[in-house]
C-alpha cells in the first residue's frame, strides 16, 4: 500500500551551478542552472515535482510560479542575474511499510518581521540580538543578530545572522543562516525549516524527542503544507528599542518644552509614528531639528516619546496631557492608547472631562459611554462641573435613553 507525502525544499543557485536535493526514503534529484534555463537531472525514487517558485533572494518576495516541462525536465526562471532562490513542492508515493521504518520529516514556515524604524535606529557597525521560537515546537529557539554595516559611499546594509544550533535545514541549507537587506526598509523574511523530530540536537549530545518539542502544527505528510506564522515581538524587543532610543548620543531632534527643557529624540522613530513629524523633517534643512512644544511640560513630552519607544506604561497617570500632545502632532497609535484608557476608566469623577474629549474628537464609543454615566450616576457627579458642560452635551444627556 502506497502513501502520499509532500515535501517543500528551498535552494539557492548561481549561474552554471547545480545543487542536489536529498529527501527521505532515498529520494533525490539535482537542479542545474545555466542562466535562465534550469534542468532537473539524476532523479532517484518515485516522486513528482508539482510546483516550482522563484523567490527574490532579498526578503523572500515571491516572483512567480515557473512552468516545468516534465518531458524535457526543464524550466525557465526569470532573467535575474546573480543568486536565485527556488522553492520546490514535491509529492512522493511511499510504501506504508517504508514510512513506518523512517523518521518523521517536518517542514515548518516562519515569517520574521522587523520594522524599518528599529533598523534605522542602528548606527553603522551597531547590532542587536533577539530570538524567536518555531511555531509548534517550543524547544526550537533560534537566536538572531542584526548588524548594520557600511558598504559603498553613504549606503549601508543590514546583515541578518540566524544561529542554527540544531543543524536543521533553513531554506534548504544546514548551518547558520545569513542574508543581507537594505537598511532603509523593513525586513519581511519568509523562512522554511526542515528537520527530523528525533534527530534535533542542541549540543551534539542531547536529543529533543517529539514529546519535548511539542506536537507539530503542520506535519509534512497527508498532503498538508505548513502556513506562514507572523511572530509577535517579545518584551526583549521592547526593552532593546527603548534602550536604543533613550541613548541620546546621536539624537537629531529636540523638543523645547513649556518649562524650557530640551528633550532629545530621533527623526526616523517620530516620522514612522506621525505624518506631521514627517512633514516637519522634510521641510527642515538643519540638524538637529528643533520642535517648539511650549503647550506641554517636559514630563508630558518624555512620557509620550517613551511610549513610542515601546515603553507602554510610560503614559500611566498622564493620559489626559499625553492625549493632547498626541492630537497636536497626529500620533495615531498614542491617541488610540489614550482613548482606550478613557473608555476603560471613565466614571462619575472624570466623566465631565472625558465627555468633552469625546465630543471634540468625535469618539462615538466614548461619547455613548460618558452619556450613559451622566444619566445613571448624576447624583454622584459634581453639579458644578456638569453646569460647565457645553449646551449640546447637556441636551444629548437630557435626551439620552438607557
Amino acid at each position: 500500500m502506497f502513501h502520499q507525502i509532500n515535501f517543500v525544499r528551498t535552494i539557492e543557485l548561481r549561474e552554471q551551478s547545480e545543487v542536489t536535493i536529498k529527501l527521505p526514503y532515498n529520494l533525490e534529484f539535482t537542479v542545474y542552472r545555466d542562466v535562465i534555463v534550469h534542468k532537473i537531472k539524476n532523479t532517484k525514487g518515485n516522486f513528482e515535482i508539482t510546483k516550482i517558485t522563484e523567490i527574490h533572494g532579498i526578503g523572500g518576495m515571491e516572483l512567480g510560479v515557473l512552468n516545468y516541462d516534465k518531458i524535457s525536465s526543464e524550466f525557465k526562471g526569470t532573467d535575474r542575474l546573480g543568486i536565485k532562490t527556488l522553492t520546490f513542492c514535491i509529492t512522493a508515493m511511499v510504501e506504508k511499510k517504508e514510512m513506518n521504518e523512517m523518521k518523521q520529516m517536518c517542514a515548518v514556515k516562519y515569517q520574521l518581521q522587523i520594522p524599518s524604524a528599529r533598523l534605522q535606529s542602528l548606527k553603522c557597525n551597531q547590532s542587536f540580538k533577539d530570538e524567536f521560537v518555531l511555531p509548534g515546537y517550543d524547544g526550537l529557539i533560534f537566536t538572531y543578530y542584526v548588524n548594520k554595516i557600511e558598504t559603498t559611499g553613504r549606503k549601508n546594509k543590514i546583515i541578518l545572522h540566524i544561529q542554527n544550533p540544531y543543524d536543521v535545514e533553513i531554506r534548504g541549507k544546514k548551518g547558520d543562516f545569513n542574508i543581507a537587506f537594505d537598511s532603509t526598509k523593513s525586513i519581511d523574511l519568509h523562512l522554511l525549516f526542515n528537520f527530523y523530530t528525533d534527530e534535533i540536537s542542541n549540543d551534539g549530545k542531547t536529543k529533543y524527542q517529539s514529546n519535548v518539542l511539542g506536537s507539530p502544527q503542520h506535519p509534512s505528510s497527508e498532503g498538508s503544507r505548513p502556513e506562514s506564522v507572523i511572530p509577535s515581538f517579545s518584551s526583549k524587543v521592547t526593552t532593546l528599542l527603548h534602550k536604543l532610543a533613550t541613548n541620546n548620543q546621536f539624537a537629531d531632534v529636540y523638543f523645547i518644552s513649556s518649562d524650557g527643557e530640551k528633550i532629545p529624540s530621533y527623526r526616523n522613530i517620530l516620522a514612522a509614528s506621525s505624518d506631521i513629524f514627517a512633514a516637519i523633517f522634510e521641510e527642515s534643512t538643519e540638524i538637529p531639528i528643533q520642535i517648539t512644544a511650549d503647550d506641554f511640560d517636559a514630563k508630558t513630552i518624555q512620557s509620550a516619546l517613551n511610549y513610542l519607544y515601546d515603553k507602554s506604561d510610560s503614559i500611566n497617570g498622564k493620559e489626559t496631557h499625553v492625549f493632547k500632545f498626541a492630537v497636536k502632532f497626529g500620533i495615531h497609535d498614542l491617541i488610540d492608547a489614550c482613548v482606550s484608557f478613557f473608555k476603560d476608566s471613565v466614571d462619575s469623577t472624570n466623566v465631565c472631562e472625558f465627555i468633552q474629549i469625546a465630543y471634540s474628537n468625535n469618539f462615538e464609543d466614548l461619547k455613548q459611554k460618558c452619556l450613559k454615566i451622566l444619566v445613571q450616576k448624576k447624583e454622584e457627579i459634581d453639579s458644578a462641573k456638569v453646569a460647565e458642560l457645553p449646551k449640546n452635551i447637556l441636551f444629548d444627556a437630557f435626551c439620552f435613553k438607557l
